[in-house]
């Protein structure tokens, strides 16, 4: 094949990635509350409050998502126009994921992580959705583009840029308020950076994270909560624990869920700081009676299914809260399967294999480059360090709740290791050819 043919290939793909984004927003728009999730008033009510200039009327959700609606909002657009832009927000991600694998691995790796993760089913079915993760997913990658900046140039300002974009995510999305302590690591096993150098960039790193996420943490107390970056962190309660007690009881998530919000439906507070804490501080004696199981359930495949469900709902083709997840973690993925699909459960599937087969080579050549880093791992440690920080942090954090959502700020470094892989497959075949 020419150079020429290849390229009109490359930029084909590309464009029909994109024509794919856009096309399937532009279906799901039609009818906007099919987008629409039971977290997504969370993030729409306070935004719709800002563009009314009441100000941020909660602490139960950060502002970062808010603050993006209200925008929209103020300049006249509706959750549609929202929809939109949080599938420019996915193909942004996309890019910029591109970008961060072409900065790691050369320009090959760069255009095949960019096409893994444009046609990745759970990136294009969350792209459109009211909700946090796609904005997320963008600052995710962000992050991902200034780290390998650092390590390649050996520049502190990149790394500074990097913490600078994780205090905005964690504003975002709170998942991310702990990342600077992977960072911090990553910081110091740096290669070639003198330790002064290492102390100093990750001194500011800390300061510019901090300078940003606690303000407003300080606003949440100020106003009557946790010193938190939001009030939802108690709802582990009922989810998270709910898992942990189906396990432990043999029960199921839905009736464990149901238990225990009625367990605090039936308690009154005098205000928000003593019902979250409250909430914390039982979730904290569930995981203390039952620690060894708590910390088994952080360790699921089942957060790296790709998102059919999503893909399907927002079309109108099937509808949510079938009690789908309890299956899942009872009965496991072929039952989970046939209760959400009927009894043609396998036609799906088959409508989306080429989809399904773009995850499935994703996690293949991820999985295989980290087999090869862990046979050679006294050459090649420093990068299942950086896959621990910039996708296993997001992988175990979310636990038992494995929400096929919750892998997207992970993909932009498993699209780069998938992409080293195939990249140096491809040459390697070329040239013995």
């Amino acid at each position: 094949m020419t150079e020429k043919n290849r390229r009109f290939l490359i930029y084909a793909a590309l464009a029909l990635g994109i024509v794919l984004h856009l096309s399937y927003c532009a279906i799901a728009v039609t009818a906007p509350d099919r987008l629409l999730r039971p977290d997504s008033g969370g993030y729409l009510e306070p935004a719709a409050a800002l563009a009314q200039g009441a100000g941020y009327p909660t602490t139960t959700r950060p502002p970062g998502y808010p603050l993006l609606a209200a925008a929209v909002y103020v300049c006249g657009g509706d959750n549609a126009v929202l929809a939109f832009i949080g599938t420019l927000s996915a193909i942004g991600a996309c890019a910029v994921t591109g970008l961060a694998a072409g900065e790691y691995g050369g320009k090959k790796c760069g255009i095949i992580a960019a096409l893994l993760a444009l046609f990745n089913l759970t990136v294009i079915a969350n792209a459109p959705l009211l909700l946090s993760d796609s904005w997320f997913f963008l600052f995710a990658a962000l992050q991902l583009w200034l780290f390998v900046l650092f390590y390649r140039r050996n520049d502190c300002r990149m790394v500074w840029g990097c913490a600078a974009i994780a205090a905005w995510g964690t504003l975002i999305r709170p998942i991310n308020q702990l990342f600077i302590l992977p960072l911090v690591v990553l910081i110091f096993i740096h290669p070639v950076l003198p330790l002064r150098k290492k102390f100093i960039a990750a001194g500011i790193s800390c300061l510019i994270f901090a300078a940003l996420v606690l303000p407003w943490m300080y606003r949440n107390y100020h106003c009557g909560a946790t010193f938190a970056i939001d009030t939802n962190t108690g709802a582990m309660r009922h989810q998270n624990g709910a898992m942990l007690m189906a396990e432990v009881n043999g029960t199921d998530f839905e009736s464990e869920k149901s238990r225990l919000l009625a367990e605090e439906q039936q308690l009154s507070f005098p205000d928000v700081r003593s019902h979250e804490n409250w909430r914390i501080r039982e979730f904290k004696s569930m995981v203390i009676s039952h620690p060894f199981i708590y910390f088994k359930q952080h360790f699921n495949w089942q957060i790296l299914l790709p998102d059919a469900p999503s893909f399907l709902e927002n079309l109108g083709v099937t509808t949510a809260n079938r009690g789908t997840m309890g299956v899942l973690k009872r009965d496991g993925v072929l039952t989970a399967c046939r209760h959400y699909f009927g009894s043609n459960w396998w036609i799906y599937p088959a409508i989306l294999l080429p989809l399904l087969l773009v995850v499935l080579l994703l996690y293949g050549a991820s999985l295989l480059r980290l087999i090869i880093d862990i046979k050679n791992y006294r050459r090649n440690w420093r990068e299942i360090v950086v896959f621990l920080a910039f996708c296993e942090y997001y992988f175990f954090l979310p636990g038992a709740i494995t929400a096929p959502r919750y892998q997207l700020p992970a993909l932009p470094f498993l699209c780069t290791l998938a992409a080293c892989m195939i990249s140096h497959y491809v040459e390697k075949t070329a040239a013995e050819n």
